[in-house]
């Protein structure tokens, strides 16, 4: 989902109770917070209700929010005081300690290296889809499709030097996203790993 505001810009609008900024923060933040709360509690559906009570809570405390502080942060601080209430909820109910073994035991049968290409997939994807418009069809004809750079400045009716300009500044663009994004890859590999040795 693209925006014609900021992060900054969403925030402010956040605190002074905007409806439509905290949809687009939604929209922006909700897959790094399923990922950070999945990876804690090893559940797609605990994951999914962290999701929405972190909301909640934001939508709630928005006068409270710092706008000169880091946002990732103060979101990631709600999330795992929302995934530490789970924890104790679990201490107390048997059905909700056993899902949360099952959970647990089935992510031990996953290759690390498969969760790791997943998450470097979607880092990949969700970069093309940051691209805009022109560039992205270029980058999609030339990479799913296999023309060449002549082949697409005529289907396209640009210069070929046009194209290769294009190209490049995606691959750039991707490269940077991908490296940036990719650290959920690596705390669910690191996380995998640490389980398998304690078995």
């Amino acid at each position: 989902m693209s925006s014609r505001h900021s992060d900054y810009e969403l925030i402010r609008m956040l605190i002074e109770g905007d409806a439509t900024a905290f949809a687009e923060l939604y929209e922006l933040y909700r897959d790094k917070i399923f990922s950070f709360a999945f990876i804690l509690t090893k559940s797609s559906s605990t994951a999914e209700e962290v999701v929405q009570e972190v909301f909640l809570k934001l939508w709630d405390r928005r006068d409270q929010i710092d706008i000169n502080q880091s946002f990732t942060a103060y979101i990631r601080k709600i999330t795992y005081h929302q995934v530490i209430t789970f924890f104790r909820k679990a201490k107390r109910d048997r059905t909700l300690q056993q899902q949360l073994y099952d959970n647990m035991t089935a992510l031990q049968q996953v290759s690390p290296d498969h969760l790791m290409e997943k998450q470097l997939q979607k880092a990949y994807h969700d970069a093309i889809r940051q691209l805009p418009p022109q560039k992205q069809k270029i980058y999609l004809l030339s990479r799913d499709e296999d023309l060449s750079y002549e082949e697409i400045a005529s289907k396209m009716g640009i210069s070929k030097n046009t194209v290769r300009n294009h190209m490049a500044e995606a691959i750039s663009f991707i490269r940077r996203y991908v490296t940036t994004h990719s650290d959920i890859a690596l705390l669910v590999l690191a996380i995998c790993m640490q389980q398998r040795q304690s078995v």
